[in-house]
């Protein structure tokens, strides 16, 4: 990937609203894992899109609010731009270079990048129609992207059915997007418990991301292991996630 063709097409602000598809997320995570500009633009968009989602203007989606903040502070903030740019282009800048369309070296990969969580997109079963039940009202926050709204609604759609994966799966997700990173881990163990189900590969997925917060790569990479043997549809991103994740600690 191109940084300056990545910033063109958008790809970080399209990655961070969940707006791209499992293989371009997962070869922009890839990108972004040994390129520190990408990383740190990945990281500036999520900062103001905690900012924006607990205050949204009535009838604006957060997502359309966050790419024009984001606009805004690129083009109003030469500072930030700066802080942006490849750190090869920064005078007297003892950083290493970062990936890009000028690089020849192979770049290290980053734990820390590896570990970043594009939320998973809930689609409403199509047989099944919106209610006003806990689950649907919370599913609808966190569609919303409005993650710490969207909590307690799981909490008592699990409390009325312990045995309700989709609900204690996005409850997971939710903890993981508020930076509640025990709690992500300990519910999306309590997902995987539960045995087979829609969400099963996907939360040893996660789990993973989580576990590489903390940072427990031994369990994550366990976890990616147990998800790529489910022989799901996430199983060449989980392969690609492995590798990434071995090379970067070998490379610790």
């Amino acid at each position: 990937m191109d940084c300056d063709k990545i910033e063109e097409a958008e790809i970080a602000e399209k990655y961070v609203t969940g707006q791209l598809n499992e293989t371009e997320q997962a070869d922009f995570e890839l990108h972004f894992a040994g390129c520190q500009r990408c990383f740190e633009r990945v990281q500036l968009l999520q900062d103001i899109q905690a900012a924006l989602v607990p205050r949204p203007r009535r009838g604006t989606p957060w997502w359309t609010a966050l790419a024009v903040a984001a606009s805004l502070l690129v083009a109003a903030g030469a500072a930030t731009w700066f802080r942006l740019r490849p750190a090869s282009g920064r005078e007297g800048s003892q950083a290493t270079a970062p990936s890009g369309a000028h690089s020849t070296a192979r770049p290290s990969l980053n734990l820390t990048a590896l570990a970043l969580v594009s939320p998973p997109r809930y689609l409403q079963p199509q047989w099944r129609a919106a209610g006003q039940t806990d689950f649907d009202l919370a599913m609808r926050r966190y569609t919303r992207g409005d993650y710490a709204g969207a909590t307690p609604g799981l909490l008592a759609a699990l409390k009325d059915d312990p045995e309700n994966s989709a609900a204690g799966f996005f409850l997971g997700i939710s903890y993981l997007m508020q930076d509640r990173d025990n709690e992500a881990v300990a519910q999306l163990k309590a997902v995987i418990r539960l045995g087979d189900s829609p969400e099963l590969e996907e939360a040893h997925f996660y789990l993973a991301k989580a576990l590489l917060r903390k940072p427990d790569v031994s369990g994550a990479v366990a976890e990616l292991r147990q998800a790529i043997r489910l022989h799901g549809p996430r199983q060449p991103e989980e392969r690609r996630l492995l590798e990434s994740v071995q090379e970067a600690r070998t490379e610790q």
